[in-house]
């Protein structure tokens, strides 16, 4: 069975994360990722040699490129961009994240290919947007993380705030953005028989994320502030040490909730304590809430607890390694992770496809080594003249 975006053809020009991502999920789905990379440079600075590295390359670039196939292309000379033209004819749409103009300085701008191919979705990633003061300006992931005010609500309780020290959380998120634009742009281009202009901003994607909180506050007009594992929607909301050292994290949601709480506890007198007789009162008598329930859940190990609240369907759990992730009969029976075997970096673990189609599967596949492809996909598209000016060929050194 065909994927969603069978027959869907992407000429993908991004480096870094997130570009690769929302491409590697698009291939996911389906559609023929042409990835374009620049000849000459070393696997050990692929994916600008950020660590950890997997057999000397960043584990990121193996991980984010996924689902594609890959040529080498040098579009800073005339061959290759005459090359490149050749296949972006061929192609339904055009990925790149870049700072507003290097495309441009290529060849690559939207209004040069969409004279190319008229029913082309050009889609472009940045950092803050096409105008304003900071239009030219890099966008990284931790830097966005501190503009947006994304860090002023993570860390210790009261603390000073702190990055989401999963540093790829807005490129990530960014890219998924990206991928459903893509497709929507791929559905109305066909139905209009014109192709169109996507920009997806980081900083864009990182207000659509916190729209929550960031409402709350300019409603309301108070702070919001660092809670460490505490939620600022419900309370008790948060993360408990128990008796043999591991952590329980506990969710109460609403006042049903509470109360069977209160019942496992054997502590009916908090139902009748006036600050907690709700929970906007529970939110905000959390400590003093806390300080109370800490004692009791020391009082018992954790699978005691987990057996506890889970018979009186309190949602509760607690933090899993990734090893243990792996293993997890839940994981495994719904092929949640993907093991991939790839000839340059040896065994791959890796998140799968999110989504699941009854008639059009979702793939995984590996990710190819630079240029791995060049040849083939040049002579399947018809380009005259063999090998790009730039190119080694095939895999890289």
């Amino acid at each position: 069975m065909m994927g969603p975006l069978e027959g869907v053809r992407i000429f993908d020009l991004t480096v870094w994360m997130v570009g690769p991502w929302a491409s590697m999920m698009l291939g996911s789905l389906g559609a023929d990722v042409i990835h374009v990379e620049q000849p000459g440079i070393p696997l050990s600075e692929r994916g600008a040699g950020v660590p950890p590295t997997l057999n000397g390359t960043s584990v990121g670039y193996v991980t984010w490129n996924m689902n594609k196939r890959s040529v080498y292309l040098d579009l800073k000379t005339e061959h290759d961009r005459a090359v490149a033209y050749e296949l972006i004819r061929q192609c339904d749409v055009f990925l790149v994240n870049m700072r507003p103009g290097v495309a441009e300085r290529l060849g690559m701008g939207y209004e040069t290919l969409r004279r190319i191919r008229p029913e082309l979705v050009y889609c472009a990633l940045n950092g803050w947007g096409s105008s304003g003061p900071m239009v030219h300006e890099p966008g990284a992931d931790g830097q966005m993380q501190g503009f947006s005010g994304f860090w002023s609500v993570n860390g210790p309780d009261d603390g000073p705030g702190e990055f989401y020290r999963h540093f790829t959380q807005l490129d990530a998120n960014t890219g998924n953005f990206a991928a459903a634009a893509i497709c929507f742009g791929v559905w109305a281009s066909r139905r209009r028989g014109a192709g169109m202009y996507i920009e997806v901003p980081m900083l864009a994607a990182a207000a659509a994320l916190q729209t929550l909180p960031l409402t709350r506050h300019l409603a309301t007009g108070r702070p919001v502030r660092p809670l460490g594992s505490a939620s600022a929607l419900s309370a008790p909301n948060q993360v408990f040490r128990c008796a043999d050292g591991k952590y329980l994290g506990v969710a109460v949601r609403h006042d049903r909730d509470w109360e069977a709480l209160v019942h496992v506890l054997g502590e009916p007198a908090l139902l009748t304590d006036p600050r907690f007789r709700t929970n906007p009162l529970r939110v905000t008598h959390r400590r003093e809430l806390a300080a109370l329930l800490a004692p009791r859940f020391a009082a018992y190990p954790l699978l005691y607890w987990l057996r506890e609240l889970g018979r009186a369907g309190i949602p509760c759990g607690y933090p899993l390694g990734f090893e243990h992730l792996r293993d997890h009969a839940q994981v495994e029976a719904n092929g949640y992770l993907v093991r991939v075997e790839t000839p340059a970096w040896g065994t791959v673990w890796t998140g799968g496809p999110p989504w699941h189609f009854s008639e059009t599967p979702a793939r995984w596949f590996r990710t190819p080594e630079p240029g791995e492809q060049t040849e083939a996909i040049l002579a399947e598209f018809g380009v005259a003249g063999g090998v790009p000016a730039g190119g080694e060929g095939g895999r890289s050194a």
